[in-house]
């Protein structure tokens, strides 16, 4: 499982792009409710962007595991 905080736009995308994020966490009290439905909405139309430079990120934090 990966996960991180998202709070903006750029968060949500580039988190499943260059880090293949799979849960997306939200702060209830941070986030208009508007806008975190448009966050779930791109983080769920986002795909794993599968460049080698973030393969070999996510072969270092496998290491870690």
């Amino acid at each position: 499982m990966r996960a991180c905080l998202i709070q903006d736009k750029l968060s949500a995308r580039q988190g499943v792009e260059e880090d293949n994020m799979n849960v997306m966490c939200v702060g209830s009290h941070e986030l208009d409710p508007s806008l975190a439905w448009e966050l779930v909405a791109l983080f769920l139309a986002s795909r794993f962007g599968n460049a080698e430079r973030h393969r070999r990120r996510l072969a270092k934090m496998s290491s870690l595991e």
